[in-house]
């Protein structure tokens, strides 16, 4: 199976960096960096390849000229390279997080897992994997929901999962409020434990995530929401649309460490504040949307979704816009 590794980086190459390329060739897996204005100019790998503004812009995407700069979701642009390339499955990740050796295990798309049984509600995900129990929370549930500490477990059974989702240990993602409030965060999160979302509301990142060919369509990250809520959000699309086909979406143990790069905590807060107030309103949008099924809606359903929440103004209608691009971009690559 082709494999690519997505990042991007407005840093110079880092331990965590060198690592994934370094692990990348020798799994001959490809790996993609996406720059911006950022980026320093001298910006150089060992293995894989980085893709600079000005390179960006000559690549064959509608979406690559439009999007903004200065954007987390320039990511984006690397995720068309990758499927472009023909990959089978995509992995991305940050450069703040160092992945441990089993980052970079074979990947699967059939796990062995417990099944969440609590149905259309909102739980929290990291109370099944703290190695030592704190109050602690995922970025993106919504805050009246963080003490939704019980989570029924059926028994554990084999089944497909095209998006995977890891916990990231160390400082882990979580929420600015969570950050303000604990000045030194070290939490250990256990391995060799999966968990079947099932019908359940969790949050998604992009910090340790594994998208399988055919869900590609739905990678999108929007462009006009802040950084801080554009993976959460596209989260909650591909979460629904999923869901919408009995799909299963996998929560594994942790393969990697974070170990954050600086943030001003208090503009998290200001970017985060749209997500704290409009998630459980977005899920409610979402869950009222109605879906065709089969994978080959997805981009279509993809589409529905974002129509739906620019209509409830949740979402900026310049969204179109990029949406359109990602749309025709997909479209030209898999006619």
């Amino acid at each position: 199976m082709k494999i690519s590794l997505v990042i991007t980086t407005i840093n110079k190459p880092n331990k965590n960096i060198r690592s994934f390329e370094k692990n990348c060739k020798k799994k001959k897996w490809s790996f993609v960096v996406i720059g911006d204005k950022k980026t320093p100019k001298n910006f150089k790998l060992n293995y894989g390849k980085y893709y600079s503004l000005n390179h960006q812009k000559k690549l064959d995407f509608s979406l690559a000229k439009k999007c903004y700069l200065n954007n987390y979701a320039r990511k984006n642009i690397g995720y068309l390279i990758s499927i472009k390339n023909q990959s089978d499955i995509i992995i991305e990740s940050d450069d703040d997080n160092y992945p441990y050796k089993n980052f970079f295990y074979d990947k699967k798309i059939d796990h062995v897992a417990k099944t969440i049984e609590d149905q259309y509600k909102w739980i929290n995900i990291y109370n099944l994997f703290y190695k030592k129990k704190v109050n602690c929370w995922p970025r993106g549930i919504p805050l009246n929901k963080i003490h939704n500490n019980k989570i029924t477990l059926g028994k554990a059974k084999k089944s497909t999962f095209e998006l995977q989702q890891g916990v990231c240990e160390g400082n882990p993602d979580v929420d600015a409020i969570f950050r303000l409030i604990n000045k030194k965060i070290n939490i250990k999160f256990k391995n060799n434990l999966n968990f079947n979302v099932n019908k359940s509301f969790v949050t998604l990142n992009s910090q340790n995530t594994i998208w399988f060919k055919d869900i590609f369509p739905i990678l999108y990250l929007p462009v006009t929401c802040s950084m801080r809520c554009t993976d959460i959000w596209r989260g909650l699309i591909a979460q629904r649309i999923l869901q919408n086909d009995n799909k299963k979406i996998l929560f594994f143990g942790t393969t990697m460490r974070q170990d954050r790069n600086d943030h001003n905590l208090m503009n998290d807060f200001r970017q985060e504040v749209p997500m704290y107030l409009l998630n459980s309103e977005i899920n409610k949008i979402l869950q009222g949307v109605k879906l065709p099924k089969g994978s080959k809606n997805y981009l279509y359903n993809l589409n529905k979704c974002y129509d739906k929440l620019i209509k409830s103004k949740i979402i900026s209608k310049d969204e179109k816009y990029f949406l359109k691009a990602w749309t025709n971009d997909i479209e030209e690559i898999i006619k």
